[in-house]
């Protein structure tokens, strides 16, 4: 009798359960089908950190440079004074605004005139943190860390120009 029992209860589980999937799958399905959601699978976690994807972005970009650059370099023979070339080359993709004595904006946090002819510069925070990346990034792809051009003295003397003409 027990066996009977025990098999009883196990019909009763397996019925509760197969009950429960349904319910689980929306409560407007059993009554309108049509309406019923594909099951979505689970979103997977990105591969890279938002760090290493802008890593890989600006080594990119840095390579594609060179290699459009005339006459064409190899990465062995890049030096600081290529990557100070870089930097100026990106500054001509710049979006703040670097007053001139002369202007009437100059020394203002809200300028009043927002029409000036000053030159637009990348603000001195990205290039540090772009020279950054492309260090560690240039060491990872094989390069040298002693001669890592990144870390050469022009390069750190435009930056310090850099900031100094926007602070």
């Amino acid at each position: 009798m027990s066996a009977a029992v025990a098999a009883a209860a196990a019909a009763a589980l397996r019925r509760r359960s197969s009950s429960n999937s349904t319910a689980s799958d929306g409560l407007y399905t059993q009554y309108y089908p049509s309406l019923s959601l594909p099951k979505m699978p689970l979103r997977q976690p990105p591969l890279f950190s938002r760090y290493e994807t802008q890593k890989r972005q600006d080594w990119n970009n840095f390579r594609q440079y060179f290699r459009t650059h005339f006459p064409k370099l190899s990465l062995a023979r890049c030096s600081g004074e290529n990557v100070v070339e870089f930097l100026s080359y990106l500054d001509g993709f710049g979006q703040t605004k670097i007053h001139a004595a002369t202007c009437s904006n100059s020394g203002h946090r809200y300028p009043a005139d927002i029409c000036c002819d000053c030159p637009t510069r990348q603000p001195w925070t990205s290039l540090n943190a772009l020279i950054g990346r492309l260090k560690v990034a240039f060491v990872e792809n094989g390069g040298n860390p002693v001669t890592n051009p990144f870390n050469a003295v022009d390069v750190k003397a435009y930056l310090i120009d850099v900031k100094d003409s926007q602070s």
